[in-house]
């Protein structure tokens, strides 16, 4: 797989003090970022992923987790309007 690939995951405490899935993307120049999931794209990109736990998720391409992203927001979008 080319491009960035999750290479670490863990918890975060989110500015509402909600818990959050912090996901580590590491690019093939060895530059890496942090992301941070709501509840409702962690879920997704678990379920994406047929991952059981957050550590099955290492290893995945960062269009997982930028299509989790978009669900979440999706979410959000009213349809007809």
């Amino acid at each position: 797989m080319t491009g960035a690939v999750i290479s670490d995951v863990r918890l975060g405490a989110a500015h509402d003090g909600d818990a959050e899935l912090v996901v580590t993307l590491r690019f093939e120049n060895g530059g890496e970022s942090l992301v941070s999931l709501d509840h409702y794209a962690a879920s997704w990109l678990l379920d994406a992923c047929r991952a059981a736990s957050a550590e099955a998720l290492i290893g995945q391409g960062w269009e997982k987790v930028r299509d989790a992203l978009a669900a979440s927001s999706n979410r959000y979008v009213k349809s007809g309007t």
